[in-house]
């Protein structure tokens, strides 16, 4: 009889012990955010190449042309990195007739938007003189024949 007074016993007293010890609590909540549109996904950057035709510092654009893709605007990232013949250099040092390439992002709305841009300035007209060489001599011009005078026998 001891024995089964003496188990609920120190149940009782195990669960008050227990229950005067203080818990932390936590609310349970919600990791999940709802938004009524997706989340933008990473935008990967993307190259373009061919001849600089406007440079508009003011705006901070540029357009350039070439036979594949024809004329496109470039907006400037306020970030963007300028490289001219391999120095850094700004927007203000390209010029139109330079040879660029670019790496550009493309937004949802279709904006392109140049975040690092290399110029090459264009090369300047040839002005090479031809030499002719051949095996044959060159050919002289004889002088002018003058004209025999009439000599007369008497």
């Amino acid at each position: 009889m001891k024995i089964t007074l003496l188990t609920p016993a120190l149940a009782a007293i195990l669960g008050l012990a227990l229950a005067s010890v203080p818990l932390p609590i936590h609310a349970q909540t919600n990791t999940t955010t709802t938004s009524s549109a997706p989340a933008p996904a990473p935008t990967k950057s993307k190259k373009a190449s061919g001849t600089l035709t406007a440079v508009d510092t003011t705006g901070n654009t540029i357009t350039i042309n070439n036979k594949m893709d024809g004329s496109r605007t470039f907006a400037i990232a306020s970030t963007a990195t300028f490289i001219r013949d391999k120095k850094p250099a700004t927007l203000a040092d390209f010029a139109v007739g330079d040879k660029i390439t670019l790496r550009y992002t493309k937004d949802a709305s279709g904006t392109m938007t140049a975040t690092k841009l290399y110029a090459t300035p264009p090369k300047p007209a040839s002005t090479t003189t031809s030499t002719t060489s051949s095996s044959a001599p060159a050919a002289t011009t004889a002088p002018a024949a003058v004209p025999a005078t009439p000599t007369t026998t008497q």
